[in-house]
């Protein structure tokens, strides 16, 4: 047993440890992180105007108007029709802060390249050409993302080829360093113009609409399946096996998968219709309760079945911080990290957790989740029924908890009985 953590540390955590530093992974990563905030504020309006409850709506709208709904959801429209446009700005900004070059510039060049690479559409009433927000929100992500991945490569690669205008000495280094982005700017815009005119002669007509097709949609059913759902749980636990904190790094590179199925829940909801996609990342939200693991069952097993006065004493400190889905007490206090026997239900429990409430989902039992954004510090049963809009949401992460401290409980009994036979030896 003990050969199973020595594996994991040989083997997964230095690739682990590789792809946590990526450059290109750490801007997405930054770039959402940045954005995050913004996401999650944009959401509250949401909630306010679909909360399921009929008697709240008919006072609402008794109070400000029928229309009330259409007016407390600007601030959301304004954030998810046009992320777009922000994350797009952001991964420049920080893949050039790993290049230390101009970082403002790398974002506005970025996004530059990616509305040359977007569809005008005419309005003919206004008189007036206008962006479909279609490809400036969710569904643009992937265009934004890797776009400006690339043209902020580009520029680099050509400055530091030289190709810039060289100013006389005296000139301010602000000036020098405008100046020296003329060439290399010109260049990834001409090449931006290109890629557009040949796509036009394509049957996709964009490259929106090919990135969509070709790449985005394979990517994202898949990624949002079920297997999808399993594998995102697994790599999280695997990589916090050895003690990496994966969640954000997981995240950060999944997070463009969920961004657009949480965009047509939220869309569905607007509708009145039930939610088409069960894996958002509202779904692990309900899931990893306490932390990664979901720990939480854990603590509640050590609070009710520990005789060992250590393993007590950890539960009893770590019990605040796991409400709020704060783990690392119970980590690196128990310890789960690199403890062979702990690490066998920390891995099993979400994947048992993950098939439960994927399964239950699907059959109807449970509310899909709408797709509203939540702080991940929301402690579980309150954000189930926020994240869902139905009890049964908060019904089923009872269910969860109920579960994993069961699954753990016999490992639990297998570390207590160590400990206590360490204290009776005191």
């Amino acid at each position: 047993m003990n050969r199973f953590p020595g594996f994991l540390e040989a083997k997964l955590m230095p690739l682990a440890a590789r792809a946590a530093q990526q450059r290109h992974l750490c801007a997405i990563r930054g770039a959402y992180v940045s954005f995050m905030p913004f996401i999650i504020v944009g959401s509250i309006p949401l909630v306010i105007s679909s909360f399921p409850n009929q008697s709240y709506q008919q006072f609402m709208a008794g109070l400000f108007g029928n229309s009330w709904s259409n007016i407390v959801e600007i601030p959301f429209n304004a954030v998810f029709s046009t992320m777009s446009l922000f994350v797009c700005f952001l991964t420049a900004y920080r893949l050039a802060e790993h290049y230390e070059e101009d970082r403002v510039s790398c974002g506005i060049l970025a996004l530059v390249c990616f509305l040359i690479l977007t569809p005008f559409i005419k309005v003919e009433a206004l008189g007036m050409t206008a962006i479909p927000t279609e490809w400036i929100g969710s569904k643009g992500l992937f265009v934004a993302m890797i776009g400006s991945l690339l043209w902020t490569e580009l520029f680099c690669f050509l400055k530091r080829r030289k190709w810039v205008l060289s100013m006389p000495e005296g000139v301010p280094p602000a000036v020098q360093e405008s100046f020296a982005a003329l060439i290399p700017s010109l260049l990834v815009i001409v090449l931006m113009l290109t890629i557009r005119i040949l796509f036009e002669h394509t049957s996709y007509q964009t490259i929106h609409q090919f990135i969509y097709d070709v790449v985005a949609t394979p990517v994202r059913h898949f990624g949002t399946s079920y297997v999808g759902a399993l594998l995102t749980v697994m790599s999280i636990t695997l990589l916090w096996s050895v003690g990496i904190n994966s969640g954000s790094m997981v995240n950060g590179i999944i997070r463009p998968l969920w961004m657009e199925n949480q965009t047509d829940n939220i869309a569905a909801i607007q509708a009145g219709v039930t939610p088409p996609h069960i894996v958002t990342e509202q779904f692990f939200d309900m899931i990893w309760m306490g932390g990664a693991g979901a720990t939480l069952s854990l603590v509640i097993a050590m609070l009710f079945f520990a005789r060992s006065k250590s393993i007590r004493e950890v539960g009893r400190l770590g019990a605040g911080a796991s409400l709020f889905n704060i783990n690392e007490p119970i980590l690196f206090g128990l310890p789960i990290i690199m403890n062979p026997v702990m690490l066998i239900p920390f891995n099993l429990v979400p994947v048992v957790l993950t098939t439960v409430q994927y399964g239950a989902m699907k059959l109807g039992a449970v509310a899909v989740t709408t797709g509203v954004f939540i702080p991940w510090t929301l402690p579980p049963v309150i954000s189930g029924f926020i994240v869902t809009g139905h009890l049964s949401g908060s019904l089923m992460q009872i269910v969860n908890l109920l579960i994993g401290a069961l699954l753990y409980l016999p490992f639990l009994r297998i570390v207590d009985k160590q400990y206590r036979a360490a204290e009776t030896q005191q």
